[in-house]
This record gives structure tokens, sequence and C-alpha cells, in this order.
């Protein structure tokens, strides 16, 4: 019987399994880890991961129009875009959950931000599927492919199952400098965000 994707231990009905906590158990519950932690980071945000800066209306957000802490993750991702893309082209099979992030505007005055699975890289095009459920940009939808260049990729991640290490992920990390430091340092913990790049 296959194991089920928890948040807790493995299902009992499955003798089989080792014991360890679930969300690690492949990589759609590692996939699943992460969208918990955004829920964390963020309460009231969408499985989608979205931050509240994601979901603000035009003229709302928690953070100020041009954030520093979340322009330094943006540079941090962008640095090491080349790295992460070279792993993910043949990736070792004990890394899952590869995904890019990218902002998709509409109009002058909206940017909202989404997950793109399963992309594919064609010189400095690139095409992938779309992540989250769209609350502000509406010519985009969840599952959707979507095209964009290199220049539009602001995040990346991927899920290390070996060391249990969410990788990437920047914005993430910048979310959580908003966060008390005790809180921080145990949802790093929980959820195996590495912050330290």
């Amino acid at each position: 019987m296959k194991a089920k994707c928890s948040l807790g231990m493995i299902a009992r009905d499955d003798p089989g399994a080792r014991r360890e906590t679930g969300i690690w158990r492949t990589g759609r519950c590692a996939l699943l880890a992460v969208a918990v932690l955004m829920l964390v980071i963020v309460p009231g945000a969408p499985l989608h991961a979205q931050s509240r800066a994601d979901r603000a209306k035009p003229g709302e957000s928690d953070a100020p129009k041009v954030d520093p802490v979340m322009e330094r993750a943006f540079k941090m991702a962008r640095a090491s875009l080349d790295e992460f893309l070279e792993l993910a082209r043949i990736p070792p099979p004990h890394l899952r959950g590869f995904a890019l992030k990218v902002g998709i505007s509409e109009g002058p005055d909206i940017v909202e931000y989404f997950w793109i699975n399963d992309f594919i890289q064609s010189g400095e095009l690139f095409s992938g599927k779309i992540n989250n459920r769209p609350l502000l940009v509406k010519r985009v939808r969840s599952g959707q492919v979507y095209e964009f260049q290199r220049g539009d990729i602001v995040d990346w991640t991927y899920i290390d199952m070996e060391t249990r290490t969410v990788h990437g992920n920047f914005t993430a990390c910048a979310l959580l400098a908003r966060k008390p430091a005790d809180v921080a340092a145990e949802l790093r913990r929980k959820f195996g965000l590495d912050c330290s790049i």
C-alpha cells in the first residue's frame, strides 16, 4: 500500500512504511511542506504559497513599494540562477520540486508573483505551469502554461529529499526576516528552509 501524504506521522494503515514525518516522503508531499510553510509565514495565505504582497490589492501592501529585503532576495536568486538551472537540467533523483518565481503585470500598478513548475528553457525564454491561484492578475490561471523571459525570474527553489532542506526560496526567507527571531528560527527548522545563502 502506498504511504499517504500527511502532516503528521505516516498513516497507520501502511505497515511497510518507514516512520518519518509524512511531509518529506515524496516530492509531492515535500511541495505540500513548502505550501504549509508559506501558510505559517503569512497567516491567511492560500495554499498556493502567495505572500500578502502577492495578494495585495492595488495600493495595499505590508511592504513599501521598493522593499530592500525583498530586492536583496531577488538579487540573490538572480545571482545564483545559472547554477540552479544547471542543476534542474538533469537533477539527481533526491532533488525534487524545481520551480521558478516570476512577476506577472497587469496594468501599470499590479504585479502578482507566481511559482512556475514543470518549466522548460529555450535560450533566454522559458515556459511552465503556473502553480498559484491568481488573485489580482486576471489574464492567467493556475495550471496554465505561461511563457516568460529570464529577466522575469525573481526566485527559484527545489527540495533535497535526503537532507530535508528547501533550497532557494529567497522570497520566503525575506518574509521570515520580518518575523521575531525565535519564530523565524523555528519555521526554518520545522520546514527545512535554508536561509543561510
